[in-house]
């Protein structure tokens, strides 16, 4: 049995299997078609993870002026409640004045 060949029982004769390339040229040419591959997937991987942040900044933006909007509200509610309670204090300090004390 030669070092390039690798002689397998039957039943594993469904899956191929390749010799180890002996020639250091051959090496050379499988090792940087893996490593073309591997930098197409990372510069997919890059692209994708790029759009993604670019999505994330605009719904982060989108919710900043949401809750900004949903601040003001609050305040202006908030200045509403103490006009209210202002006015129901003077309410009831008029209908305490009209009701006879005693």
């Amino acid at each position: 049995m030669s070092a390039s060949t690798i002689t397998l029982p039957a039943e594993t004769s469904a899956a191929e299997v390749f010799a180890f390339p002996q020639r250091p040229k051959d090496r050379l040419r499988i090792a940087l078609h893996k490593l073309e591959e591997a930098l197409n997937a990372q510069a997919r991987a890059s692209a994708d993870f790029r759009a993604a942040m670019g999505e994330l900044k605009t719904k982060v933006g989108t919710m900043q002026e949401g809750v900004i909007a949903y601040r003001d509200a609050l305040e202006r509610t908030a200045i509403e409640i103490d006009r209210a309670v202002k006015k129901a204090k003077e309410l009831q300090e008029t209908a305490q004045r009209m009701v006879p004390q005693g």
